[in-house]
């Protein structure tokens, strides 16, 4: 037999997805895995693949597991391929890779035969779409089917997930990660006569994010659990044939974002500091990435027009979003018996830009796994954009900021056993890039 199938579409973008070529006298066939080639942000179709069956492969047996760490999932692949022909076949077993550098979307790969590691060897192969050069890249390895026999191959990978818009401007978006499972119609009728899948989310979990949706295959999450099973007998890949998993993991993306675009280039202060004997509640605890610790204010009232004022170090300070983390959370006493801001004006050089309005949340202590729940953010290139105040952009990002930022308290949720005001952090993140 020929090998025999077609691609049509221009370069995709950090896509992938795994090709198992089986041969006799080099018959293609495909396995399952990978990523859909959804159309990019150019409009390009996806890949269309005609693939020529081979009847004598069976897939016996499928488990796949799906674990997803942070913004990429590792997927570990084990089949059982039983050869029904007379004679051995040949598998060239083709991963592609539809970048130069795998390293940008795929950390590594590998590929075990009954349990004895595979070398794979690269391979380049240039493709011209009309007016358009590309290239194709190609981890392949070869493997031998004896005859009336199973075999065991196993493949894992880690790949980055596609995000929906997630950049240091924007609202957090869902990340989803699309696994074709089509390709493996191409063994036997097309029916694994078991397959498992495992979905693991323990590290989204932690991250205090959620699995959004779950398209293509019967199986949820419910509960507190953080890993989910199912088998399926005679699973049919004419009626599924592609897995979908949306997911949200704003805190760790806001923690990465923290971390290589939080800025302390700014002094803090405030009209008023409460003191308890030696105890200075101080502003200088807003800055200090420390929930534990809080500032106070020491006026007669709440603090009604009280300002906290973030003064620029250096000046022309970029400021994305800032953060704010309410009420005073050392404890749930603390946090209930002091007042929580409920109302504030934010000023960016003595130019007030608007009001916002927090919600009275129920006490959590706060970390980075649940700053986005727990805190207030304010998207400075969205939350209090108006006309009157275009004067201050440099472009709809964010805000230079020459002297200082204020934040005035306007109105407080009251505590239950004193009337002072109390917030915990602030950050501020200044950005230029989308987060890595």
């Amino acid at each position: 037999m020929v090998l025999q199938y077609e691609e049509r579409g221009l370069k995709m973008k950090r896509v992938l997805f795994v090709l198992l070529c089986i041969a006799a006298n080099s018959a293609l066939l495909f396995a399952n895995g990978g990523i859909h080639w959804w159309a990019n942000g150019s409009g390009t179709k996806p890949a269309e693949i005609t693939l020529k069956n081979d009847s004598d492969i069976v897939l016996k047996k499928e488990n796949l597991t799906l674990r997803f760490v942070d913004d990429s999932v590792i997927v570990v692949c084990d089949y059982v391929l039983f050869n029904r022909h007379s004679s051995e076949k040949q598998i060239d077993f083709a991963f592609n890779v539809t970048e130069a550098s795998r390293a940008s979307s795929l950390s590594y790969y590998n590929i075990s035969v009954d349990g004895i590691k595979l070398e794979s060897e690269f391979h380049l192969e240039k493709v011209d779409w009309g007016d358009e050069r590309s290239y194709k890249y190609w981890e392949l390895s070869k493997i031998k089917l004896a005859s009336n026999k199973e075999t065991n191959v196993s493949i894992c990978y880690r790949i980055e997930t596609s995000n929906d818009g997630t950049y240091y401007r924007s609202l957090f978006r869902d990340n989803s990660f699309v696994y074709n499972l089509f390709p493996a119609l191409s063994f036997g009728d097309g029916i694994i006569e078991d397959f498992t899948l495992t979905v693991d989310a323990s590290d989204i979990f932690g991250w205090n994010g959620k699995i959004s949706k779950i398209e293509g295959i019967d199986i949820a999450f419910s509960g507190s659990e953080r890993i989910v099973t199912k088998s399926f007998k005679n699973f049919d890949l004419n009626k599924h044939k592609q897995l979908k998993i949306s997911y949200n993991i704003k805190n760790f993306y806001f923690a990465k974002l923290y971390e290589k675009y939080g800025t302390r280039f700014f002094g803090i202060s405030a009209a008023s500091e409460l003191k308890e004997g030696s105890t200075i509640f101080s502003a200088s605890n807003l800055l200090d990435g420390d929930c534990n610790t809080a500032w106070v204010e020491a006026k007669d009232d709440f603090g009604k027009n009280e300002k906290i004022k973030i003064e620029s170090v250096h000046g022309n300070e970029l400021i994305t979003q800032l953060l704010l983390v309410n009420g005073f959370r050392k404890s749930s006493k603390t946090y209930y018996e002091n007042n929580r801001v409920k109302k504030i004006a934010l000023y960016v050089d003595g130019i007030r830009l608007g009001e916002m309005t927090f919600p009275d949340r129920p006490y959590h202590p706060v970390n980075m796994s649940n700053i986005l729940d727990e805190g207030e953010l304010l998207n400075l290139c969205g939350d209090f954009f108006a006309s009157d105040t275009r004067k201050t952009w440099t472009n709809a990002a964010a805000f230079h900021v020459d002297k200082n930022i204020e934040i005035e308290i306007l109105e407080v949720y009251p505590g239950t056993k004193y009337n002072d005001t109390c917030i915990s952090d602030i950050y501020l993140i200044k950005a230029e890039l989308p987060i890595p």
